[in-house]
């Protein structure tokens, strides 16, 4: 036993470990490591030595256990928020970096909750961007395979949106997943990764404008089969009713979740949401503008205020695109009369992005402030055109193989069993099921 330990209790914790770990009793360890997270704590101060004296291949659990401790346990006062933090962040970079990928493996789900506290507290002193490559490291080493999801994936699309950086995560979003989590015997994928990476990822394609991909993860996450509808899928689904109103117009049907169920369940705690789908397909800015005005403070609260000005702006381009099948040409003033505008210059900056982009087809002559529609190319023949169709059948084969995987690895998750042999009703809303499953 090392001299320089001056605490007995950490004294008798690592030859307890060393001990428990040459015997390979894991689950005498395990039960040991629960009951003295309390002396831990008590002296988090002297942690330090004690990972100095442990072994991370001899005796990776406990070394991950007090990492665990140092990243929740409270700061000391007398050293500064970021130094602290940094410094616990670099030793659990230096455990990825020492540990192999079979013992990291197995280690998966408490590696991913002390990398959450770890987020959490770079995040308190904003260094949140510092997280993302040991995040990233981890990953590499937890994945057998480019497709496979591991229990990380949701923290790094945390960490880039907390750091306002999301490009590290898009190698990551780009690549389908085919498998989770590992293959390692006794270790399970809890669905609340899966969820959050889908949710987390919807987020960030959305920012990213790419509204097609957000909407398939949105669509993911809210068409997995779990015995309980969390707080991650409700808020997939006000991102998916808002995205989809942007992007398409309307709200593709989700199979899994009939009118009745979105009565029952989704309407008590998304009827902001429900009431805007109406308003946006009435056609009439006015009474949209009054839905937004009645649930302000819920878009608000939801962090979605800006997605309902774009579901304003699509009300808008649909109105123009409206006009394109009555008028071959118009004023420009009187277009913006007509769609309800404010000015003539936020019509010109509708009718420049919707030529742009595709959505209509015409010339603007600024001098004489005039519009002239011309008429799409013949369907099909705009080489464009195919290559969206092609993209739109690739991405919805892996939407329902992704599903499909997903439940099956639910089907037999040990959580997924207990939950459903308890429950009478197939999919219902409680207090637990909000918690559970946030990230």
């Amino acid at each position: 036993m090392d001299s320089e330990l001056a605490v007995p209790q950490l004294d008798q914790f690592v030859l307890t470990v060393r001990n428990l770990d040459n015997s390979a009793d894991n689950r005498e360890l395990a039960e040991y490591l629960t009951k003295q997270s309390e002396t831990l704590h008590k002296y988090v101060t002297n942690l330090d030595s004690v990972l100095e004296a442990l072994n991370v291949h001899d005796n990776s659990v406990a070394v991950l256990t007090v990492l665990g401790v140092k990243a929740t346990a409270q700061k000391p006062p007398d050293i500064p928020g970021v130094q602290y933090h940094t410094a616990i962040a670099m030793q659990i970079n230096d455990f990825v970096v020492t540990i192999n990928e079979d013992e990291l493996r197995v280690l998966a789900e408490p590696l991913a909750n002390v990398m959450k506290s770890m987020l959490t507290n770079l995040g308190d002193v904003e260094k949140s961007m510092s997280a993302i490559p040991i995040i990233r490291r981890a990953i590499c080493k937890l994945q057998e395979k480019p497709y496979q999801l591991t229990q990380l994936h949701c923290l790094l699309c945390q960490a880039c949106l907390m750091s306002n950086n999301l490009k590290p995560a898009l190698s990551l979003l780009d690549q389908d997943i085919y498998v989770l989590g590992t293959d390692e015997p006794g270790v399970t994928f809890d669905p609340k990764f899966f969820l959050s990476y889908y949710y987390l990822g919807g987020v960030i394609y959305t920012a990213m404008k790419n509204y097609s991909r957000a909407i398939t993860f949105f669509e993911i996450a809210l068409t997995t089969l779990l015995p309980m509808l969390s707080q991650i899928m409700i808020e997939s689904y006000k991102k998916f009713v808002l995205v989809s109103i942007i992007h398409l117009g309307t709200i593709p049907a989700l199979p899994k979740l009939s009118p009745s169920l979105i009565e029952r369940v989704l309407k008590p705690v998304c009827q902001a949401y429900l009431d805007i789908i109406p308003a946006y397909q009435s056609g009439d800015p006015e009474e949209l503008q009054r839905t937004i005005n009645k649930y302000h403070d819920v878009y608000l609260r939801d962090n979605n205020k800006g997605l309902v000005k774009q579901v304003v702006k699509a009300l808008h381009r649909k109105n123009i695109h409206k006009l394109t099948n009555t008028f071959l040409n118009m004023s420009i003033s009187d277009l913006a009369e007509r769609i309800n505008l404010p000015n003539i210059v936020e019509a010109e900056e509708h009718l420049m992005t919707m030529i742009e982009s595709g959505e209509i087809y015409g010339k603007i002559n600024l001098k004489e402030g005039t519009i002239m529609f011309n008429d799409p190319p013949k369907k099909y023949e705009d080489p464009s055109v195919l290559k969206k169709i092609l993209d739109e059948v690739t991405n919805k084969i892996s939407f329902s193989s992704t599903v499909r995987m997903m439940d099956e690895a639910i089907l037999i998750n040990p959580m997924f069993v207990k939950k459903t042999s308890s429950e009478d009703d197939g999919l219902s809303l409680g207090q637990s099921s909000s918690k559970s499953y946030q990230s």
